[in-house]
């Protein structure tokens, strides 16, 4: 074998490693793995610095691997892990939705999916707010 031969194979075979490494990572969706916190139930203060800012529609933050957001409708939650590749969602209050800015999965204010590549939902949780006391449960 010469030396052209050889770059020839070994870079072949480099691309070929690397596509199922890509495939791979890509296929984790449908809830490949991927799965929501379960047994939930915590209590956020909306009179403390740390969440008030959730006061505010349109605001969002992070809790035991749950996105909470300020909606139009009130407050909503679900499981912060997009069911594609497990990446973090974010609240986009300007379409009311969660957005993937991993590879652009959407999904409606209930975690149902709009577009993908994710094919799943993502876990609701029941939200109550009494006073300045919002509590989210599974």
């Amino acid at each position: 074998m010469d030396r052209k031969e050889f770059l020839s194979v070994l870079g072949l075979g480099v691309a070929a490693v690397t596509c199922s490494y890509c495939m791979g990572g890509c296929t984790t969706g449908a809830g490949g793995g991927i799965t929501a916190p379960t047994n939930v139930d915590f209590t956020l203060d909306l009179s403390t610095a740390a969440w008030a800012s959730l006061k505010s529609p349109g605001n969002y933050a992070y809790n035991g691997g749950l996105i909470i957001a300020h909606a139009p409708s009130g407050y909503v939650a679900v499981s912060q892990q997009c069911t594609h590749a497990g990446n973090t969602v974010i609240y986009d209050n300007s379409a009311n939705q969660f957005f993937c800015p991993a590879h652009g999965s959407r999904y409606n204010i209930y975690g149902f999916v709009i577009n993908g590549p994710a094919s799943s939902p993502l876990t609701g949780y029941r939200v109550t707010l009494n006073g300045n006391l919002l509590r989210v449960t599974s």
